[in-house]
């Protein structure tokens, strides 16, 4: 157990909240830093494009192939709407057990044990240790930007291949079985970016019905 003085850091992420959290009256008294918000790293957002271009690739392919599923032409934009929400939960799902791969686990372990090491001293946080743990904090903030760009990237991309295998495209279910406004594997792509942009708040609106309402 931390000292009254001790340092708690809140970098916003359930895992390493849990890994770093204080009891509330220790929080109180001691210092809590609250990262900024930051944003992703060039590197993260080149990933994130790569994997939707690659994803259009695969898209592209096998509809060049006529590999592609009859069109699925739901009755009403009602249809559209919850096919929409079980292919994002699907996606999500599926991406949920390669989460761990993804930018941002080094960093909130480096903050528990930043976070950690000052707890456990006597004395109390030092100028330095706050710095280190502001700057440690910072790094889990972008980490996060970071790993949000690469799992948008990644579920677009899964999500355009298997939009073509499927046969749902989301402008021609709207539009009609006979519009041809753009190419199938357009519509695709497009398809597969708005079930990459969903998988995100769907995935926090499933985990936060797994936990349950949070306790009083």
């Amino acid at each position: 157990m931390p000292p009254s003085g001790g340092l708690a850091a809140s970098p916003g992420n359930a895992d390493a909240a849990a890994a770093t959290a204080t009891p509330r009256s220790e929080q109180e008294s001691g210092l809590s830093i609250v990262a900024a918000s930051q944003q992703a790293g060039a590197g993260a957002v080149v990933a994130g494009f790569g994997l939707i271009a690659v994803g259009a690739v695969g898209g592209w392919l096998i509809w060049r192939s006529g590999a592609s599923a009859a069109k699925i032409q739901p009755e009403d934009t009602t249809g559209v709407f919850l096919t929409l929400l079980v292919f994002a939960a699907a996606v999500e799902r599926i991406l949920e057990p390669f989460s761990r791969w993804l930018p941002g686990r080094a960093a909130e372990a480096a903050l528990s044990r930043t976070v950690t090491d000052v707890n456990s001293r006597a004395d109390g946080p030092t100028e330095a240790d706050r710095e280190a743990v502001a700057v440690a904090t910072a790094k889990v903030a972008r980490a996060k930007a970071n790993r949000t760009i690469v799992a948008w990237g990644l579920a677009s991309g899964l999500a355009t291949v298997a939009s073509s295998a499927g046969g749902f495209y989301v402008l021609h279910a709207v539009a009609g079985a006979d519009w041809n406004g753009v190419a199938v594997w357009v519509d695709a792509v497009v398809t597969g970016v708005m079930v990459g942009s969903g998988t995100k708040p769907l995935h926090d609106l499933i985990t936060r019905a797994q936990n349950g309402p949070p306790s009083p």
